[in-house]
């Protein structure tokens, strides 16, 4: 079977049609029908970096040291010793590629977030290579070739991701597995063509927005559209339709070279974007809009379904290879739910653990300064069926511990926390587990 595993940066899971009405994704809603949703999954870490090595990697963000984003001054990026899921498929005889946005390499210099992958290890078994490191110029991007040479190019990234994708898929010859990487709906949010704008006229704003728009890493929000939040989130659902429509031309293809039910199709993000609930923009807090992806499994003749279990960042890995009947390396941590998208016997997790960890240089160092692990700091949240725990131990050294309890089952906005010492131990021994297992120092 083939594998084509699209993500869209910075695309929460309520935006899109199957879980609200307003967005107009009449491709992923189709897929969804057809296929396997998972209602529950979760970013691991939600931030762009973190979450796509723990998605390559299928472990931990201190076990792939991916701990934050790939920028200038931290030292954070994917070591190419690590086994990746594209190493086991290019092992196991794909023609493997990659298109898009990479974020997991250390920048070249001076302040651009950008990175250039050379070819070799670091592109940890792609043969196919039509990407770049970090860049938001979405009508203006560039990338780096299979080659290595530089490509300028004037078109919607992801309109011109998906003519290359195209091209890929006309000339492969055996089995291929595809990563198509997406940039939008990510910030800047103005950059998607006007046809797809202009889909949307009245929005509901959900009821946590409070338009106090800051980071929760403390930034004001740069990227809100004429200081207005209807219109921000009028053109980030325009971005999710442009995404779409892209999808339904690959969906497409498929279909008219019968190679669709020969083809898995996985579709997801790295994670959300607050969009102003909880006064919040951007990602990096424990939110349900920033740490709740979609993911589907469709195609390949996979049936119809739908399960609540909850799925991590590191489980993508294992259960890609669990679909394709490869077997998972020792060293991923993440569970394979192939068992459960097949319809056999599976025992999923009774929790699972979203992290965010200090992230730019000062606060770093003001943890060293005072002889402290800066990765034992940040926040960590666990999440049941019922009920969401998050410590925050704090960005820079000397901030107050703060916990919040959730009965996200009853009050699933999280606007307001609960007090129930019993639940708070419970989900306090929950998050212990998970740090013990993940060899994390943070305190609860």
């Amino acid at each position: 079977m083939n594998l084509i595993y699209i993500f869209a940066d910075q695309w929460r899971r309520d935006a899109v049609g199957i879980y609200n009405k307003e967005v107009i994704t009449p491709n992923i809603d189709t897929l969804a029908k057809d296929g396997f949703v998972f209602n529950r999954a979760y970013s691991t870490s939600p931030v762009c970096s973190p979450h796509r090595a723990c998605l390559l990697t299928g472990k931990f963000p201190i076990q792939n040291g991916v701990f934050t984003n790939c920028k200038p001054g931290i030292d954070a990026q994917l070591s190419e010793d690590d086994i990746c899921v594209s190493d086991v498929l290019k092992e196991n005889n794909y023609e493997t590629g990659y298109i898009g946005k990479w974020h997991l390499d250390k920048p070249d210099g001076g302040d651009s977030w950008d990175a250039y992958t050379p070819p070799g290890k670091r592109r940890h078994g792609f043969d196919f290579w039509y990407s770049y490191g970090a860049d938001d110029n979405h009508n203006t991007p560039h990338y780096w070739n299979t080659e290595g040479k530089r490509i300028d190019i004037n078109q919607w990234s992801v309109e011109h991701e998906t003519d290359v994708a195209l091209r890929f898929l006309q000339n492969t010859k055996g089995k291929f597995a595809l990563f198509i990487s997406y940039n939008p709906p990510h910030s800047p949010y103005d950059s998607a063509p006007y046809k797809y704008k202009k889909l949307y006229d009245d929005i509901t704003l959900k009821e946590n927005v409070i338009p106090k728009f800051m980071h929760h890493t403390g930034e004001m929000d740069k990227n809100l559209i004429s200081n207005n939040l209807e219109d921000t989130i009028r053109e980030y659902y325009g971005a999710v339709s442009g995404v779409d429509d892209n999808i339904g031309r690959i969906v497409g293809y498929l279909k008219d070279n019968n190679l669709y039910d020969d083809t898995m199709i996985v579709i997801s993000s790295d994670h959300g974007d607050m969009l102003g609930s909880h006064g919040l923009m951007g990602k990096y807090v424990w939110h349900e809009e920033s740490i709740g992806i979609p993911l589907i499994f469709s195609g390949g003749r996979i049936g119809p379904n739908q399960s609540n279990e909850l799925i991590g960042s590191t489980d993508h890995a294992p259960t890609l290879l669990g679909m394709l009947g490869i077997s998972v390396p020792e060293d991923m941590q993440g569970k394979d739910f192939s068992p459960l998208i097949r319809g056999e016997r599976f025992e999923g997790y009774k929790s699972i653990i979203t992290e965010g960890f200090p992230n730019s240089t000062e606060r770093i160092k003001s943890f060293e300064e005072n002889g402290e692990n800066f990765l034992d700091y940040g926040w960590r949240c666990v999440v049941t069926q019922d009920y969401k725990l998050a410590i925050h131990r704090g960005y820079s050294f000397g901030e107050e511990k703060q916990v919040f309890l959730y009965d996200i089952k009853n009050y699933p906005l999280e606007n307001k926390t609960i007090e129930d010492t019993k639940k708070l131990e419970e989900l306090k021994q929950e998050m212990r587990y998970w740090l013990e297992l993940t060899s994390d120092g943070f305190k609860v």
